[in-house]
C-alpha cells in the first residue's frame, strides 16, 4: 500500500483541482492505496474543504488539519485530536504581533475560536477556550511573519509549535507537526510506503522526512530540498504507480 499525503493550497488546489488530478486520485485509491490532505487549515476550514470536494465528487481517505493536531476520515469524522491547555503565552504572543503589520490572530478549540483583529481587540478571551487545537496569525508581509516566528521560537518554544507559510503562521500544540500527523495516520497501515507533496516552506519538513515531491509552482526553497518534482498530482501518481519511485 502507498499513502500519499498532499498539501492542499497551492498543491492539489492550484487554481482549482484539475480533471486529470481527480481521475488519477480516483484510480490510485481504487487500486487499494490511500490519498489524503495534510494542511495548516483549522478544523472549520478543513470541513469546508471536504464539503467542496464532495460537491466536486472527489473522495479522500483522510484529512490531517491544524498542522497535524486533528485527523479526519474522508467523510469528516474526527479520528484523532491533540490539544493543549490555553494560556497567557497566547496573550504575550499577541502583544508582540501587534508591534508588527498584523492582519489577525486566532486560537481555536475544535470549532470554537477566539479572534483578535489587527488592533488586538479580542472576541472571546483566549483563556476561555480552555484548550486549543491550533493558533494562527496572519501578517501583511512575509518579513513580519518571519519576525514573529523567530520571536516565538526564542521566547515560547516550550509553549507551542510554529510554522510559517508565506505571511501566515500556523501554531499547533507542542511537538505536533505535519510530520507527526502523517505518522499518526499511517500507524495502522504497517509497512505502507508514505509519499508527500507540497509547495510552501511549511511543507519542507514532511518533504524531507518522507523523500517527497515539490510541485512545479513550489517556492524555490521547497524545490531546493525536494529530490523529486512534478507538474501536478497526476504526474506524481503516474510516476509512483509505474514503479519509478
Amino acid at each position: 500500500m502507498i499513502i500519499i499525503a498532499s498539501d492542499f493550497d497551492g498543491t492539489l488546489n492550484h487554481h482549482g483541482i484539475s480533471a486529470n488530478d481527480k481521475e488519477a486520485i480516483d484510480k490510485f485509491r481504487a487500486e487499494g492505496n490511500k490519498f489524503g490532505l495534510v494542511t495548516g487549515r483549522d478544523l472549520e476550514q478543513a470541513l469546508w474543504v471536504l464539503y467542496d470536494l464532495k460537491k466536486a465528487d472527489l473522495k479522500l481517505d483522510f484529512v490531517i488539519c491544524c498542522t497535524g493536531a486533528v485527523t479526519l476520515s474522508g467523510d469528516g469524522k474526527i479520528i484523532k485530536i491533540i490539544k493543549q491547555k490555553s494560556g497567557k503565552y497566547l496573550n504575550e504572543m499577541l502583544e508582540y504581533a501587534k508591534t508588527l503589520n498584523l492582519g489577525a490572530f486566532r486560537a481555536s478549540n475544535e470549532l470554537t475560536t477566539s479572534f483578535a483583529d489587527p488592533y488586538g481587540n479580542i472576541e472571546n478571551d483566549f483563556l476561555s477556550l480552555g484548550e486549543i487545537t491550533q493558533a494562527n496569525a496572519w501578517f501583511g508581509t512575509e518579513e513580519d511573519a518571519e519576525k514573529f516566528l523567530q520571536y516565538v521560537r526564542k521566547n515560547h518554544a516550550s509553549d507551542i509549535s510554529i510554522f510559517r507559510n508565506g505571511g501566515s503562521i500556523d501554531m499547533p500544540p507542542v511537538g505536533v507537526s505535519k510530520v507527526s500527523g502523517i505518522y499518526g495516520y499511517a500507524k495502522e497501515f504497517n509497512g505502507a510506503k508514505i509519499i508527500t507533496v507540497g509547495d510552501n516552506v511549511n511543507d519542507i519538513p514532511m518533504i524531507e522526512e518522507f523523500d517527497g515531491y515539490a510541485v512545479s509552482n513550489a517556492r524555490d526553497e521547497v524545490k531546493a530540498v525536494a529530490k523529486h518534482h512534478c507538474n501536478r498530482i497526476a504526474d506524481m501518481i503516474d510516476e509512483i504507480t509505474k514503479g519509478n519511485r
